[in-house]
């Protein structure tokens, strides 16, 4: 008969922080009480702010493009009634070490209008630009377009279209387009879902069409609005704004695990970034430095541009494995598992029969432990910001005391 393994864990917390960028500084990376998020952030202000509203969409070619009613050689006179500002348009700038950004230029005269222009998103390839317009006449309400950059041109964008899930009935906005090409993200408030704008997700098919709008379901939608929906480069978070899930004030960032089968619970990501004002469009440049928009600072309640470098807090995992009757036991494959079962790390105890690894905050794990002539052993967990103890004994009924 096999024996029992016992396993002794603790977990320690440490934060590893940023130096902070001494222009313009407005937060520095301290983890509050509200950030869930499993990352610090360090957060400044951006310089090429004016007083009208500047807020992200994504980049292309080493740009970041934004949308904002500053009118330096921009087209359409007039002032949009639902924000007190003139009708939008697209620029760019050029993006500096830390993120630092230049003065904008117009992104493009072909796509730039006398209509609003709202976010657009690209193609991993950045050949094909997927972009948002309203009207005038109703400056609530945006239609989905998508165009195609003429081969060996700079940004002659070609063969304009309206996409069908265009309508006059409910707005399409914020697309975003997944790192691996094979979805496009946006909010809307179509008919069918949970209330206001909720973030759905449709398929890029081999051809350009666009596939059924699914919406991604009341883990991430609330009976308020979200919107602005961003998925990291390596596909595993989403990040969105909403005014649900007890946000600080309007709309908050928050981050949601991907899984293959669901999203996990959204995690704020604290005061560094989020206020009792409105924090939108947080956006990654690269892995770790990127950009958002907030209104916490304007008096005119216009968004100013805000630039964040982010860092990944991450606990230690310590452990012993013991037998039945106490005794040390070397030798042992200890396998930390991600919540969807695949393997991440293995370690094989030593002479003291001790194990380490090191686990990202927040996020859900599995614990195996094998060795011959004892029954494997197996904990699902979700790593904490506190330190924790526990004795966990493996029988046939598993006995759990938390110190």
């Amino acid at each position: 008969m096999k024996s029992t393994i016992h396993v002794l864990l603790t977990a320690l917390m440490f934060c590893i922080y940023l130096s902070l960028d001494t222009t313009d500084p407005v937060k520095g990376s301290k983890v509050d009480d509200r950030n869930k998020s499993g990352y610090t952030y360090t957060v400044n202000i951006s310089k090429i702010n004016s007083k009208y509203s500047e807020i992200a969409c994504t980049t292309f070619r080493n740009k970041l493009v934004l949308v904002s009613s500053k009118k330096i050689g921009g087209l359409g006179n007039g002032v949009d009634p639902a924000t007190n500002e003139p009708f939008t348009d697209l620029f760019c700038t050029d993006i500096e070490a830390y993120g630092k950004l230049s003065q904008p230029l117009l992104f493009s005269r072909i796509l730039n209008t006398k209509a609003n222009e709202g976010q657009v998103a690209f193609s991993p390839d950045e050949h094909t630009i997927y972009f948002t317009r309203s009207e005038r006449t109703n400056s609530l309400n945006y239609k989905l377009f998508k165009a195609e950059l003429e081969k060996d041109s700079y940004g002659n964008w070609i063969n304009e279209m309206e996409l069908p899930i265009s309508s006059d009935n409910y707005s399409i906005e914020n697309p975003h387009v997944s790192s691996d090409g094979k979805h496009l993200y946006f909010s809307s408030n179509m008919k069918g879902g949970l209330g206001g704008f909720d973030i759905y997700k449709a398929e890029i098919k081999a051809d350009g069409s666009i596939g059924k709008s699914i919406n991604l379901g009341n883990t991430i939608n609330t009976s308020q609005d979200e919107k602005y929906p961003h998925i990291s480069k390596d596909g595993k978070e989403l990040f969105f704004s909403s005014k649900g899930h007890n946000s600080i004030g309007g709309y908050d960032v928050f981050i949601s695990s991907i899984t293959k089968s669901n999203y996990k619970n959204p995690r704020n990501l604290g005061y560094a970034v989020n206020s009792e004002k409105d924090e939108i469009a947080f956006v990654f440049i690269d892995e770790k430095k990127g950009v958002f928009s907030s209104n916490k600072d304007n008096k005119n309640n216009a968004f100013n541009l805000y630039r964040f470098q982010s860092r990944a807090i991450y606990q230690e995992l310590n452990g012993i494995v013991i037998t039945e009757d106490n005794r040390i036991l070397p030798n042992a494959t200890v396998l930390l598992l991600n919540s969807e079962g695949q393997e991440i790390e293995r370690q094989v105890t030593s002479n003291d029969a001790t194990y380490r690894f090191k686990i990202k905050a927040f996020e859900d794990y599995q614990l195996k432990v094998v060795k011959d002539g004892y029954k494997d052993y197996s904990l699902k967990f979700q790593s904490e910001e506190n330190q924790f103890k526990a004795i966990l004994k493996l029988s046939s009924k598993v006995s759990y005391n938390q110190k």
